[in-house]
């Protein structure tokens, strides 16, 4: 574009770059009233819309006639010069096909939690992963030692392995408590329809998340995306804690991080060691240093692993499909 044409698209700018607004798709969606808020977007002057199923959705998301009035709309969106654009959730974050995805329990999102337990209130449980007993001030881990999970007496245990450690950091302050480590699945919601967001680190969940949206429109939009549909919305998904949850429950302190079931395999593949016998210290600074190796490591497998698994699938597809 030269100076002049620039100036020309500002003062008459194309719908390519006009205003494109979340428009909220609620309720019982009807053909004749989505056309006349189309219509009335046209006349305000903006350039398209992004078609978002939002809270109270009662057309079923995903259903027969939700694809008919996707189209339906996508065809006077290209009649008025102005474009449709997709928005690939039920609400957000994308993932769950509005838990259509998460139906499926091996598609769950999940996360490694640790729980600081005072020795005369632990209680075995079949989901521990691992335990350690540790010396802790707040958030500052001075020693720590793996034991047996299922240890029958926590007291006489804490006490001899404590004993064992005490004399390698003298001066230290804190107490010492046991560090119960267990994968826990997210809690079903209303929020994904009475399940859970997706494992976005799983590409085999991610590949459902295609399979159930992207295909679905595939199948029922057909010639329409890349030319009348102009492109398809992503919105906040993301790959799990990061230390962000931290709760006192019936008095037992709670913090988890993002997990998926192969984790632990990529770590040591990638880095080289294996984390699980350093696992307090991805929640802790020990010894005073505030990010150790293995915290760095984990996450940044974790950033990868969503990209890998999750962000370039779905670019890949629709770079595929125009």
């Amino acid at each position: 574009m030269n100076s002049n044409e620039i100036k020309q698209a500002f003062i008459s700018p194309s719908a390519e770059y006009r205003g494109k607004p979340f428009w909220s798709w609620n309720g019982e969606l009807r053909g004749d009233e989505l056309i006349r808020q189309a219509g009335i977007m046209k006349e305000m002057g903006l350039g398209g819309y992004f078609m978002h199923s939002r809270a109270g959705l009662i057309t079923e998301y995903l259903g027969e006639e939700w694809f008919e009035l996707i189209n339906r709309v996508a065809d006077a969106a290209e009649k008025d010069g102005m474009e449709a654009w997709l928005y690939d959730e039920d609400r957000w974050p994308s993932g769950s096909a509005g838990g259509k995805v998460t139906v499926d329990p091996q598609y769950r999102m999940k996360s490694l939690y640790v729980y600081e337990t005072p020795p005369d209130k632990y209680i075995p449980s079949p989901d521990t992963a691992s335990l350690f007993v540790a010396k802790l001030d707040g958030v500052e881990l001075w020693a720590y030692k793996e034991i047996d999970k299922d240890i029958s007496d926590p007291v006489a245990t804490v006490e001899a392995v404590s004993a064992e450690l005490e004399a390698g950091i003298p001066g230290t302050t804190g107490e010492w408590i046991l560090l119960r480590f267990a994968v826990v699945p997210d809690p079903c919601t209303s929020g994904f329809n009475g399940t859970t967001y997706i494992d976005t680190m799983s590409l085999a969940a991610t590949k459902k998340f295609i399979e159930m949206t992207h295909e679905e429109y595939l199948r029922h939009c057909g010639h329409r995306l890349g030319t009348s549909i102009k492109g398809i919305f992503t919105d906040e998904p993301h790959r799990g804690n990061c230390l962000d949850n931290r709760a006192v429950r019936d008095g037992t302190l709670s913090c988890s991080i993002c997990w998926t079931d192969d984790i632990f395999e990529e770590f040591s593949a990638r880095y080289g060691y294996d984390p699980r016998p350093l696992l307090p210290e991805l929640f802790y600074r020990y010894k005073g240093e505030k990010v150790a190796k293995v915290k760095r490591n984990y996450i940044d497998l974790a950033n990868n692993l969503f990209i890998d698994r999750f962000a370039m699938p779905i670019n890949e597809w629709c770079q595929q499909h125009g």
